[in-house]
């Protein structure tokens, strides 16, 4: 059997085919821009998927797109990447230019489903993922069962509060765990303390490597907040596993090891032994896919 997986990710639209036992071919990427309208994204998704039409019996396509949505109804709301796409009815409109079943999450859903079929969450019957990119996101999979919350907006972990009175979330509040840990929060909190703009949150870990003492601590402080964040999951969920995915992940050799140690001495001592900390596969499209399992295996 071969599936479609469609990854709406910051600036762009992944598509690539994966096969039941997680291969994945035929890769392809579609650029996307913020004064894309309705129309525009409609027409990038038509020129991204037509290929694959004609050239797989496709047995479904699974979609991953950022928050907001309402998976219930197959709607994209207006994000900070794609401002003027508002009120895409991306089910309806991709079914009718198929003519098949779209299945269809937040991306931090799909990436735990991925992880759960077919990366480091594979045998857990209690999983939670961490997406570590632009924003900080979350998913959890209880006996291979995915929670949505109410209309695939659960498990925003990176809008819980962790340091009271904090630094201004784009959310609107202060202190969540993602003007911490994540790309936004990481450059944002560096330009506060050095009063200097990094392009990029690869040049602000380049600068932990070379001993930036700016960069050293904001990092150190922000995966003291990841920690607290896991705990909380730990703490409520009694998760037995818990996966790292996303860009920043890609740096795991700068912060891994902390983060497990501050994690292993803050959470309950009964669920410590139990609880396996790992960086993950990574795979977007794989996430879109296990979409189309899930459903098969759950209803």
């Amino acid at each position: 059997m071969k599936f479609l997986g469609l990854d709406i990710g910051a600036g762009s639209i992944k598509a690539g085919i994966v096969d039941e036992f997680g291969f994945v071919e035929d890769e392809s990427i579609k650029i996307t821009h913020s004064r894309m309208e309705n129309s525009d994204f409609q027409e990038a998704l038509k020129t991204i998927i037509t290929p694959y039409l004609s050239k797989y019996e496709l047995s479904g396509i699974g979609l991953g797109s950022p928050g907001p949505i309402d998976i219930a109804n197959g709607i994209i709301f207006s994000s900070a990447n794609l401002p003027k796409v508002d009120k895409f009815q991306i089910k309806r409109i991709l079914n009718d230019f198929t003519k098949m079943e779209i299945e269809f999450n937040n991306d931090a859903n799909c990436a735990s489903l991925g992880e759960y079929y077919f990366g480091e969450g594979k045998g857990s019957s209690n999983l939670f993922v961490f997406t570590l990119g632009t924003g900080l996101g979350g998913g959890w999979v209880w006996n291979g069962k995915l929670f949505n919350g109410f209309e695939g907006n659960g498990m925003e972990v990176g809008h819980t509060t962790i340091i009271r009175g904090g630094a201004l979330c784009g959310c609107g509040n202060l202190g969540c765990a993602e003007s911490y840990f994540s790309s936004k929060g990481l450059l944002a909190r560096y330009k506060d303390a050095s009063l200097s703009s990094l392009p990029t949150v690869k040049d602000f870990f380049e600068q932990v490597r070379i001993g930036d003492e700016n960069a050293k601590e904001i990092l150190n402080f922000g995966v003291e907040v990841l920690a607290e964040a896991t705990r909380n999951i730990v703490n409520l969920l009694n998760v037995d596993t818990v996966v790292y995915v996303g860009g920043l992940s890609q740096s795991w050799d700068l912060f891994g090891d902390n983060l497990e140690k501050s994690i292993r001495a803050k959470v309950f001592p009964v669920l410590r032994d139990r609880l396996q900390i790992k960086k993950g596969k990574n795979q977007a499209i794989l996430g879109a896919v296990s979409l189309i399992l899930e459903k098969r295996n759950h209803g």
